[in-house]
């Protein structure tokens, strides 16, 4: 069932790509806060650097991609060893624009989505591998410099509970960054 889902939503992302009048690819970095305290505690908030492609389906509403990169070291809570961690968010979802096309000056958008989180723990005690789907909510505002290129604001919040050791953490929290894009319109 898994892989079913899997080949509709990659056959849909592409054929939107396919079929797009706008297709935006953008390169971003923010700073990531988690909402977990034990998390937080062991490692802190850092940056996410990540790339994005979306694509016009509908009047106002894009689909979009995304994979991330988040890696930090922190100490253990008892024996304060270095542990290092490694996430990987990789998802997509719908984009809803609020604005009639990219010669405009800017254009403000909200985002839902769905994302899978690769996790990897690394520390004395061991190396945890695993893996858990969250959700992710964003608000930007696309600013249009120059040409096709734009500069994205944006803050987004998201969530992913999962088990890697013998209790639940939350990986999810706020981000706040920036990102610098390109548009390519076929008209």
């Amino acid at each position: 069932m898994k892989k079913i889902v899997a080949l509709t939503a990659i056959s849909l992302i592409l054929s939107g790509f396919a079929n797009a009048g706008q297709v935006l690819f953008k390169f971003k970095s923010s700073y990531f806060s988690p909402w977990d305290k034990a998390f937080q505690d062991i490692y802190g908030g850092g940056m996410i650097y990540g790339i994005e492609a979306s694509t016009g389906i509908l009047k106002n509403i894009e689909m979009w991609i995304e994979a991330g990169y988040f890696s930090n070291k922190g100490k253990l809570s008892f024996t304060k060893e270095e542990t290092r961690l490694r996430i990987i968010p990789v998802g997509g979802g719908i984009r809803y624009l609020q604005y009639e096309g990219i010669k405009k000056l800017y254009a403000c958008y909200s985002d839902i989505g769905v994302n899978y989180y690769f996790y990897r723990e690394s520390n004395i005690l061991g190396t945890v591998i695993w893996g858990g789907l969250g959700f992710i909510g964003k608000i930007g505002l696309f600013v249009k410099v120059k040409g096709k290129m734009i500069i994205d604001f944006f803050a987004s919040y998201s969530v992913c509970t999962m088990k890697p050791a013998d209790f639940r953490i939350n990986i999810g929290g706020l981000e706040a960054g920036i990102g610098i894009g390109y548009y390519s319109l076929s008209n």
